[in-house]
């Protein structure tokens, strides 16, 4: 690790005023083109609009991109811009902002280290601590690694349901933008709603989020849950080797890194969240540090969902039946399933 890592990225994290206005300005008036055609096939076919939702998502989540930067404090200097247009955003994706932004910063923060779980990541168990789980425990957890449960309930629950409460920990500026994302969206079914159909914009909203959050939680997910993943405990953890190590690169066609708003480099992402998302490719091209990371294909990162727990004499994520057949574990594996 090259300790002079931080004067490196230091001259990425610039925000360029044009680029930024470019990337808003452009992927809004093609989201709201969307809706407009979205609309006029309804009419001839649902289908149609279905296929709209779909390929709305090139932009639609280069949208949450934006919105995600908003929310580490870069793609705009001026923090009142940054709050309202991260308000904006947060109604068209259903995310209450400052809440969002509190819980991702709380990830962003212990990446990675076993004793910070719990708060924006995707639930971990290590293989002892699930050798000594009890069996509703063991079964919860099977549900939750469940690849068709995680891709097609997973953001389903997060955007459509959690999201629209406020939490525990939650405080008063997080609870408030609850409130205001929740009476935005009703705002904007009755405005959409007046000017179409209430019909089309349950049918297109619901599609239009739903194909998003579960893209959302797929990319989230391989960032974090791949075979050699880093995890330790708080005493032996480290930030800069948590984000190197910790955070895949994703390597995909050059139109998903677009639409992805090159979030694949989630390495360089999280040793520096202040990078704005159109200087990371950048930061990567120019620095051969960055270019150690895990390397992972689209048809790698399919892999990564049968993987389910933490071995942490290998180091590394492992499948229920390895755990099951491994010397010393599955002992008291009461869910005898193959997976």
């Amino acid at each position: 690790m090259d300790t002079n890592w931080r004067k490196i990225i230091r001259k990425y994290n610039k925000v360029d005023l044009r680029k930024s206005n470019w990337q808003l300005i452009t992927t809004l008036s093609l989201y709201i083109f969307a809706w407009f055609l979205a609309y006029e096939v309804y009419q001839i076919s649902q289908w149609l609009c279905l296929g709209v939702a779909l390929l709305a998502q090139v932009f639609f989540g280069r949208l949450f991109i934006i919105l995600h930067d908003l929310g580490h404090g870069t793609f705009y200097k001026n923090r009142k811009v940054r709050t309202i247009w991260g308000n904006i955003l947060g109604i068209l994706w259903f995310t209450p902002f400052e809440q969002w932004t509190n819980a991702h910063a709380i990830h962003h923060r212990h990446s990675g280290n076993l004793d910070h779980r719990g708060t924006g990541d995707i639930w971990v168990l290590t293989t002892e601590e699930y050798e000594n789980a009890s069996l509703l425990k063991k079964l919860a957890y099977r549900i939750c690694r469940f690849p068709p449960f995680v891709l097609f309930f997973g953001g389903l629950y997060v955007y459509f349901i959690a999201q629209r409460f406020y939490m525990k920990t939650d405080g008063a500026k997080e609870k408030r933008s609850v409130w205001v994302t929740n009476m935005g969206i009703v705002l904007m079914g009755l405005v959409i709603s007046s000017l179409t159909s209430a019909k089309f914009f349950f049918f297109y909203q619901f599609f239009l989020i739903y194909f998003g959050s579960s893209l959302a939680v797929f990319f989230f997910y391989v960032q974090h849950q791949y075979e050699d993943v880093y995890w330790e405990h708080t005493d032996n953890w480290s930030y800069e080797t948590a984000a190197l190590e910790g955070c895949s690169n994703l390597e995909v066609p050059r139109w998903v890194q677009w639409a992805s708003g090159n979030i694949g480099f989630h390495h360089i992402h999280h040793l520096s969240h202040n990078i704005p998302n159109y200087n990371l490719e950048k930061a990567y091209k120019e620095n051969p540090m960055f270019q150690q990371a895990t390397n992972l294909t689209l048809w790698e990162c399919l892999k990564c969902f049968q993987l389910a727990l933490y071995d942490m004499n290998e180091r590394r994520m492992i499948t229920f039946r390895e755990y099951s057949q491994a010397p010393g574990l599955g002992r008291n594996y009461s869910l005898n399933i193959s997976g």
